[in-house]
């Protein structure tokens, strides 16, 4: 993951069936919850989203999908916008976000994914489009 502590927010992590899932807990020692808000720390939606991202750079990583013709570079993934996102629950400290994303479509140089997050079974933040800028390591010369 090109995505290092202490922005990094995915804990643990499975394929299954096409859907990449992982889960994060919010362990209340980050430092953005210090400030958002004092005494009644909450866990931004905006990072929330950006955990479904991560989530999607993770599937270009390691899914081993059909449609990756070649090894994807880490450095060269970008998140570029967010569509149809809903936040619908606070999170705190102590939560654990589950969270799936689903492939729409990934064709370089564009992935798109849909992403939802549950936490205990209520669903605080979903998108319907999260696309990652990506591409492939370059091929080695043949001969």
């Amino acid at each position: 993951m090109p995505h290092q502590a202490p922005f990094l927010f995915i804990d643990s992590s499975k394929i299954v069936e096409g859907e990449l899932s992982a889960t994060y807990k919010i362990r209340g020692s980050e430092d953005f919850l210090q400030g958002h808000f004092k005494h009644n720390p909450v866990f931004p939606a905006s990072i929330m989203i950006e955990a479904l991202g991560q989530v999607g750079v993770l599937y270009l990583l390691k899914s081993g999908a059909e449609t990756l013709v070649r090894e994807v570079r880490p450095d060269s993934i970008y998140f570029t916008s967010c569509d149809g996102v809903r936040c619908h629950r606070v999170c705190k400290p102590g939560d654990v976000l589950t969270m799936t994303i689903t492939p729409k479509r990934v064709r370089r140089p564009l992935a798109t994914f849909e992403g939802s997050i549950t936490v205990e079974g209520e669903k605080p933040a979903y998108a319907e489009s999260i696309p990652l800028l990506f591409d492939y390591v370059e091929a080695a010369p043949q001969g």
